[in-house]
């Protein structure tokens, strides 16, 4: 019986240190980091079609961006470009930010051009106008 304990606590005590090994330095912050995570729960992994509606849904519920048709395609799973024209360069910017405001987005590509500044061809510019860069 007491051989029984004696190995019983030196296995315990032997799969302590290994595992405290492996765990690596448990300290408080730590342990607060992984209950914090474990309160917000998974970030939202949304498909790349589902994406695009949740931008879509975004921009119709905005209303400085009413009467604008902006299209919006769907690149991988949380991104999405912005194509079509704005009237001004504010709402250029909030179809932007309202995008990538929208759950489970986490990237987007703002090709947005603005009437009146990208529609304008210059005479006697030899510059290149291919801009996508």
């Amino acid at each position: 019986m007491i051989l029984w304990t004696g190995l019983g606590l030196g296995a315990g005590l032997v799969a302590g240190f290994t595992l405290s090994e492996w765990i690596g330095d448990v300290n408080r912050v730590r342990v607060r980091g992984v209950a914090r995570r474990l309160r917000e729960g998974a970030p939202i992994r949304l498909t790349s079609s589902a994406s695009a509606r949740a931008v879509e849904a975004a921009l119709q519920a905005e209303p400085r961006l009413a009467g604008i048709r902006i299209e919006t395609m769907a690149v991988a799973r949380g991104v999405v470009e912005l194509r079509g024209w704005v009237p001004t360069r504010a709402a250029r910017a909030i179809a932007g930010r309202t995008a990538l405001a929208a759950p489970g987005i986490e990237s987007v590509i703002n090709s947005l051009l603005v009437r009146g500044e990208d529609d304008l061809t210059r005479t006697g510019d030899s510059r290149a106008t291919d801009q996508s860069a």
